[in-house]
Order: structure tokens, then sequence, then C-alpha cells
């Protein structure tokens, strides 16, 4: 009796040990890409805010802006989005994309707002594409700004840096070996 109990013990010893040292795996952090714009002057025709938020699983834009601007979006929105998904109610315009019963997007422009959402999880990746590009051409519209523009600069302005990092570590490099000859 004395034998089995000690084996019954030593196995249920050895099952939880093997239990113990069972590696989990770490959750992966969800890829996600978040900025806000806000363009303020005294000119209230000029203030807006733009705001995008990207991750695996939504695209989100939200933008306020000045009414003057809402006949360009309208038409940058009619222009790619076409009219076949659109509904107008009062000054509304609602753009909303459905398939198998599952929204893949959905657009809402007012006087001086504009909502995109679009759910990465049934949307192809057409469709994100072409939201996302569409979401830069919107930004731009909004605040006036040129993204190609800006995006070359903050290369140039990156490759500079590289350029001074690299000539300050050849300057290390050179006292480096001085002080290994000396």
């Amino acid at each position: 009796m004395k034998q089995l109990f000690l084996t019954v013990a030593i196995s249920l010893f050895f099952l939880s040990c093997g239990n113990a040292q069972t590696p989990k795996t770490p959750e992966t952090p969800k890829k996600q890409t978040s900025y806000s714009i806000t363009f303020d002057t005294d000119d209230k025709e000029s203030n807006s805010s733009v705001s995008i938020k990207r991750n695996d699983n939504i695209y989100k834009f939200t933008a306020k802006f000045h009414e003057s601007k809402t006949g360009n979006l309208k038409k940058m929105l009619v222009d790619k989005l076409e009219k076949s998904n659109l509904t107008v109610s009062g000054g509304t315009y609602r753009w909303i994309k459905k398939e198998n019963g599952e929204k893949l997007y959905d657009c809402k422009l007012t006087d001086n707002t504009l909502r995109i959402y679009v759910d990465k999880e049934y949307a192809n990746n057409q469709i994100i594409t072409m939201i996302d590009e569409l979401g830069i051409l919107l930004k731009d519209a909004i605040s006036g700004t040129d993204s190609k523009e800006q995006a070359k600069k903050d290369a140039e302005r990156e490759l500079k840096r590289a350029e001074r990092a690299l000539a300050k570590a050849k300057k290390e490099l050179e006292r480096a070996k001085r002080r290994v000859s000396n």
C-alpha cells in the first residue's frame, strides 16, 4: 500500500511539473497607426482637424472642417465611391457598402464633418487600399497640405540625419584606430 501511494504521489508530481513548464505563446501586439492633425488659425475657414486611425481590424477617418470645403469633398467622394451605395438625407451624404450582410465600409459626409469606417475583417485589400489612398487625398484637401511633398521633405531630413550619423561614426572609427596604433 505504501508503495502504491508513493508511486501515485510521484506520478502526480511529475505531471504537475510537466504542465508548469509548458511555454505559453505570447500574444502578438496589434499593429496600430494613429495620428491626428489640427489646423487652428484666426480664419474660421481655415480651421480644421483630421484624425486617422489604422490597425489590423479597422480604418477610421474623422474630420471637422469649414462648410466651404464640403462641395469639393463631396465631389472627391462621389468620384471615388460612386453613387451606387449613396443615400442622401437632407444635407447628409452616406455611402454604405455591404457584402454578404456584412458592412465593409461606411462613409458619412455632412456640412462640416466627414467620417469613414472600414472593417478590415470583411473588406478586401482593394477596398482597404482605395479607402486609405482616398483618406490621404481627403486629408490634404481638408488641411491644405501636400502629403507627397511632406513625405519628400521628411525623407530628405532623415537622409541628412543619417549622413551626419555616418560622418560621426567615421570620426569615431578613426579615433579608435589611432588609439589602437599608439
